[in-house]
């Protein structure tokens, strides 16, 4: 943030839902729809989907259709209210996940920053948003910012973006990458 008010950018915190009301909304919506779409894959190759996506998908399938109605009438509130918290900023900055990046094959930890992805409101309420690093946490893994418009504002995105970009180094760093024998 303070790389974008260095370059002019007015800095104001904005109150929105808790996250964990738009996870939940989220993941509601999602289940079943990725069911419905990878349905007959699903069914007729199993083999082709990793452990953890068999287990997501397959939890799409036995969710309640009322469940799935209120949570499709909730996304219609929390988005009405996000963009009138929202009206008088041209982007949003949060982080893209409330924890660092975690190891892909560490089952609980994918488990437990799933509900903590700060990009389940954006993903969603379908908002234009990027993300981009930021940094490392200590473990050496990514960290990173995402930046948000309101719909069909994606230009604005991309500006932001580009000038924090110009103003940063973060794009040109790497994390130190273990020794490996040959």
């Amino acid at each position: 943030l303070a790389t974008l008010a260095r370059l002019g950018a007015t800095i104001q915190e904005v109150e929105v839902a808790p996250l964990s009301d738009y996870a939940a909304a989220n993941r509601v919506i999602l289940l079943p729809e990725a069911y419905a779409i990878h349905e007959k894959w699903f069914q007729e190759r199993p083999e082709d989907y990793g452990e953890l996506a068999r287990s997501r998908i397959m939890g799409g399938a036995f969710v309640r259709a009322a469940d799935y109605v209120n949570a499709v009438r909730m996304r219609a509130k929390l988005t009405r209210e996000f963009y009138e918290a929202i009206s008088d900023c041209d982007v949003v900055i949060t982080a893209s996940s409330m924890e660092p990046a975690c190891e892909i094959e560490d089952r609980d930890a994918n488990e437990y920053t799933y509900g903590r992805q700060a990009r389940a409101p954006f993903n969603l309420m379908g908002s234009p948003a990027l993300a981009m690093p930021t940094g490392f946490a200590q473990s050496g893994l990514p960290l990173s910012m995402q930046i948000v418009g309101k719909p069909f504002e994606e230009a604005m995105i991309y500006r932001v973006a580009h000038a924090f970009e110009q103003a940063s180094e973060w794009t040109t760093r790497r994390p130190p990458l273990p020794a490996t024998s040959s």
